[in-house]
């Protein structure tokens, strides 16, 4: 909102614009920088080419690969009076645009000559940048979705939930585990000296805590279903450049990705297989499909397999 007042001017002119300007709308400006009405369409009686163009130069590591012109400057004659236009392409009659104070390079280039610099009181002291002007507009219409998204995705369940918080999911989780408060208090001190992190989850002796600016969860050790490596093949340009870890820890009530180097991740589940001895630990397509589409005959082999703590967890 604060960006939007900062930017009412344009918004006006984004709305409203263009504004059909001849030579006395044209003459009556004074600041082109805070008239209310700055984007225009003019509609001259003749367009003068001046030859003055813009080159955009392409560089590589600092050396140059080509260059290619990206607008040219002509003059449109309004009235009696001299209106510089920038454009990409042609010399139109009728061309719409923003208006701005003239750049000293296009004056200085511009006034070059004994009879340039005679006829300068005709010409206007602004230009007009025939450039895109409703693209900066059209950026901002987006950007204002994508927070709008975000609003309604993670501000207003935030909202709700601190209106009530026991309605948040953790909350309900941990009633369901006994004393919230107690519990909340072992993982906080827990949380202070992990055994491993990584990816924005610390494991603890007994939890798994995720805390990121836009993400808290808590998950229990003893609720462990699943446990395998997760290991991501890097590239650029089909070149391997790598391989990254992960230990994938399935839980009732969600999933931890802790990340780190291949050691620590292969200690962290052997850590996880000493808590949770009845878990399965290891990672196939079957396992995988299983635990999708049949979630309560998987949970149901793992607490038989919980009722029997002596035998040990396949690896």
């Amino acid at each position: 909102m604060l960006f939007a007042l900062s930017q009412s001017r344009y918004i006006k002119n984004f709305v409203s614009g263009p504004f059909d300007f001849g030579q006395p709308e044209l003459d009556a400006i004074g600041d082109v920088s805070t008239t209310p009405r700055y984007f225009v369409k003019v509609t001259g009686s003749k367009a003068i080419e001046t030859g003055i163009q813009q080159i955009t130069t392409r560089k590589r590591a600092g050396v140059e690969t080509g260059r290619s012109v990206s607008a040219a400057y002509y003059v449109l004659v309004v009235g009696d009076r001299l209106l510089v236009v920038k454009r990409a392409e042609g010399t139109p009659t009728t061309v719409e645009g923003e208006l701005a104070a003239m750049p000293p390079d296009l004056d200085r280039h511009l006034f070059n000559s004994p009879q340039m610099e005679a006829i300068r009181g005709r010409f206007y002291p602004y230009y007009l940048d025939d450039s895109r002007f409703r693209i900066p507009g059209y950026i901002g219409i987006a950007g204002v979705l994508v927070l709008a998204f975000l609003l309604l995705k993670y501000g207003l369940p935030a909202w709700r939930y601190a209106q009530d918080v026991s309605s948040h999911p953790v909350v309900k989780r941990l009633v369901e585990w006994g004393d919230p408060m107690g519990i909340a208090i072992e993982a906080r001190r827990e949380a202070d000296s992990p055994r491993y992190k990584g990816g924005g989850w610390r494991m603890t002796e007994k939890y798994l805590i995720r805390s990121a600016p836009f993400a808290f969860d808590l998950l229990r050790l003893s609720d462990l279903l699943w446990a395998y490596k997760k290991v991501t093949k890097h590239s650029v340009n089909f070149i391997p450049t790598g391989k990254s870890y992960a230990g994938v820890l399935v839980c009732y009530g969600g999933a931890a990705e802790v990340t780190g180097k291949e050691k620590s991740v292969d200690a962290m589940l052997t850590f996880a297989a000493e808590r949770a001895p009845w878990a399965l630990f290891g990672y196939s397509d079957d396992l995988a499909k299983l635990f999708k589409q049949k979630t309560q005959e998987f949970c149901a082999a793992i607490e038989q397999r919980k009722r029997e703590p002596a035998k040990p967890a396949p690896r």
